[in-house]
């Protein structure tokens, strides 16, 4: 599925939006930008309200760290308290749900804003409710690779959660059921280190985030992995070298779907090429017999 059906199956499954929406064509009147004409068949001569209409906008916003944004605009004749019950229920519906469009990388749903309008001559109460995209793109580089080797540092310390680059990620999944990591990098930069003839070194900057949208839970998980990682000291990458646990810092009070809760520095080496010396050529041997 694309992202627009994905988000058409969420609202549209949810039963207090399924109640109360009006219908077009026997289904609930969710549209995707425009709505169909108020005389089209589909509205059975019945009325259009209340229906809502979403627009994605997939322009990066670096300031508030998004991939875009996403509107919804829910439409009812003016009874505000059944528009508070529907917003609720729409904010329920896509905040700290993860989705996995096919062919794009999974993304999720920040609320930004809500803002009330009115239309037509004070008979239509607007309800337009923003929300921030956040995507996670996959992380994998180059073997060895300090990403994936923390990646499977985590699986391995939590078997029951679901790890990006490690599980296989369905089309909904619901952080509240079962906590995310996603492992983001920020930066790899080359440094000295011994053995530097056969041996280059580096840092690695990488950005550790929970998805969980309970507090106490991701405090509790996110101290376990850091003083666990403290203890160890190391992390076992791919090709069985180690990366060292360089520096550790764990913030609770980050924001944990665009900076994560933890930044980790790891010092690790590969192994240069073996060096071949040049190759002899143009040589003859006269026989001096």
């Amino acid at each position: 599925m694309d992202l627009n059906q994905l988000l058409y199956r969420r609202l549209s499954q949810d039963n207090l939006l399924n109640g109360t929406l009006s219908k077009y064509a026997d289904k609930p009147a969710i549209f995707n930008t425009e709505f169909p004409p108020d005389q089209q068949e589909g509205w059975n001569g019945k009325s259009q309200y209340p229906r809502i209409s979403y627009v994605f906008n997939k322009q990066v916003d670096t300031k508030r760290s998004s991939s875009g944004q996403l509107t919804v605009a829910l439409y009812d004749i003016m009874d505000p308290l059944e528009v508070e019950k529907m917003e609720v229920a729409i904010r329920n519906c896509l905040q700290d749900v993860v989705m996995k469009p096919e062919g794009e990388a999974p993304m999720c749903f920040a609320w930004a804003r809500s803002e009330p309008y009115i239309l037509e001559g004070n008979a239509v109460l607007c309800k337009e409710i923003a929300f921030d995209i956040l995507e996670y793109p996959a992380q994998e580089t180059t073997d060895p690779d300090p990403v994936m080797a923390l990646n499977r540092y985590i699986k391995k310390l939590f078997p029951e959660c679901i790890v990006f680059g490690i599980d296989e990620l369905s089309e909904y999944t619901i952080p509240a059921d079962t906590p995310v990591f996603y492992s983001g990098l920020k930066s790899i930069d080359s440094t000295d280190g011994h053995c530097r003839s056969s041996l280059s070194w580096f840092n690695a900057v990488i950005s550790v985030h929970l998805l969980c949208p309970k507090p106490s839970l991701r405090l509790k998980m996110m101290a376990a992995l850091h003083q666990s990682l403290a203890k160890d000291e190391e992390i076992i990458m791919f090709d069985d070298s180690p990366m060292v646990v360089k520096a550790l810092k764990m913030n609770n009070n980050a924001d944990y779907l665009r900076e994560g809760q933890m930044s980790l520095t790891g010092y690790y080496a590969c192994l240069k090429d073996a060096f071949k010396q040049p190759g002899i050529s143009g040589v003859t041997i006269n026989d001096l017999a």
